[in-house]
């Protein structure tokens, strides 16, 4: 019996698990059950997992499964809820020893507890029993029972620090190794996103600067709290804040991370920034790399829309970048080659869509008197070219198509939703699209607005 259920994973049940859909994931959840795995609710797990035996699994809710993960389930494998099982991951009941250079066989099953975290190209071996609250670091090697809430790194893996469990009680440590880049986060207001972003940069960044624009909230105690340095100067502008920090804090590390509020560094980025930033600094051809990052709309990452993949200049040498002059939207003038890196950041606000509504309404009267004075700028702005890079392409469409297009709102939500894909992000794409089609209503009714009263002022 156990062979011809394999025979019908194999022939039918995989096949059929690996064409599905990319968000379907309502859709694989059906299969795996219907193959005796035991799945609660809400489990996310990528169409590029690869199952052995998946009558063999038990998995709590919400639970996620990366990329290419391989699940080996020879032997049972129980996951609790709110684990995360990161990209290529491989979960193995049976295999080779690697203690005696693979002469022997191992297998056993596998346990991982609640609201652990295996994190990217990890090996957990048979007989390991992950408990409570673990992360176990990128490229890891589990092999027997790591204890609770602690962060576990190395081949094998052993305990190396206390898991946080609230972001709120994030510290710096005493010591820790110089990465060679400063964190900079301009803020204003910002209690309930920054310590989310202080999370992932308190650990190993030289020096973390929060820039801040007289906070009326506890944002800057939560800053001090953690240990960051915190600098306030009056608000002057999107670009000229972040180029006000880059000319007068004092840095002295070789790299800058300019960082919003209401993102974070995922841990894969994390590692390629200290990678290049470890490096002598002549040696890095590039002055400055392209960050991508995930766009969060009602909790759920947008993965089309046009919003990603998603590029923007975050990270630098010292002196080699810094802002163009522009009121909303602003990039970087980069002096030298820009590069790409695969990592990502995630940027989600936490304030709700209220506060969305009300930063949209202002970013559309900055984009409305943007779109309009772009052409009279000449210098410290970035070129608008056809066949340039990203961000030149996109300047060049809206400061010589974007303008004359009637029903501005119309063709943006078709450029979204049909042609970028939109659609593929499920009801949520749907809403996010249309959301952003009301952005654009804004900017062109401002655009009208804003060209009458200059109208009436030249008349007067």
């Amino acid at each position: 019996m156990s062979s011809l259920r394999r025979l019908i994973w194999t022939i039918i049940g995989r096949p059929v698990f690996l064409c599905s859909p990319h968000n379907a994931y309502l859709y694989r959840r059906l299969i795996l059950r219907l193959f005796g795995m035991k799945c609660g609710r809400n489990v996310r797990i990528r169409r590029s997992v690869k199952f052995d035996n998946p009558w063999n699994l038990t998995v709590g809710d919400l639970v996620i499964f990366g990329d290419g993960v391989i699940v080996h389930a020879t032997e049972p494998i129980e996951i609790g809820k709110r684990s995360s099982i990161s990209q290529y991951v491989m979960l193995l009941t049976v295999c080779r020893d690697y203690k005696t250079a693979g002469q022997t066989k191992r297998q056993g099953k596998i346990i991982i507890e609640e609201d652990c975290w295996v994190a990217t190209d990890t090996v957990v071996m048979p007989d390991s029993h992950i408990e409570k609250g673990v992360v176990v670091g990128a490229r890891g090697l589990v092999d027997g029972r790591l204890p609770k809430w602690k962060i576990c790194i190395g081949e094998p893996a052993q305990p190396r620090a206390e898991r946080v469990l609230y972001v709120h009680e994030v510290v710096a440590p005493d010591e820790k190794a110089l990465s060679n880049i400063e964190i900079i986060i301009p803020v204003k207001n910002e209690e309930e996103n920054l310590p989310h972003a202080l999370a992932g940069v308190m650990e190993w960044a030289d020096r973390v600067w929060v820039v801040d624009s007289e906070s009326t909230d506890d944002t800057c105690e939560i800053a001090r709290k953690a240990g960051a340095e915190v600098v306030v100067q009056p608000w002057l502008g999107y670009a000229k804040q972040k180029n006000w920090a880059i000319d007068n804090l004092d840095i002295q590390s070789d790299w800058i991370f300019i960082l919003d509020a209401d993102e974070m560094i995922l841990p894969t980025l994390r590692d390629e920034l200290i990678a290049i930033a470890s490096q002598p600094v002549r040696e890095i051809n590039e002055s400055a790399f392209n960050i991508n990052r995930y766009f969060v709309f009602l909790q759920k990452r947008i993965r089309h829309c046009g919003y990603y993949p998603s590029w923007n200049v975050r990270f630098f040498k010292k002196g080699k970048a810094r802002y163009e002059n522009r009121e909303v939207h602003e990039h970087m003038l980069v002096d030298g080659k820009i590069g790409k890196l695969r990592g990502h950041m995630e940027h989600n606000d936490r304030r709700g869509l209220e506060l969305y509504l009300s930063k949209y309404n202002l970013y559309s009267s900055l984009e409305a008197k943007e779109i309009i004075d772009q052409p009279q700028k000449d210098e410290h702005t970035i070129t608008a070219k056809l066949f340039g890079d990203v961000q030149q392409r996109r300047r060049w469409v809206k400061q010589y198509v974007y303008p004359w297009l009637p029903a501005k709102w119309l063709f943006r939500f078709i450029w979204m939703y049909g042609i970028k894909l939109g659609f593929l992000d499920g009801i949520t794409g749907l809403r996010f699209c249309l959301f952003i089609s009301t952005y654009e209503i804004f900017i062109s009714l401002k655009m009208i607005e804003l060209r009458q009263r200059r109208a009436n002022h030249d008349n007067e």
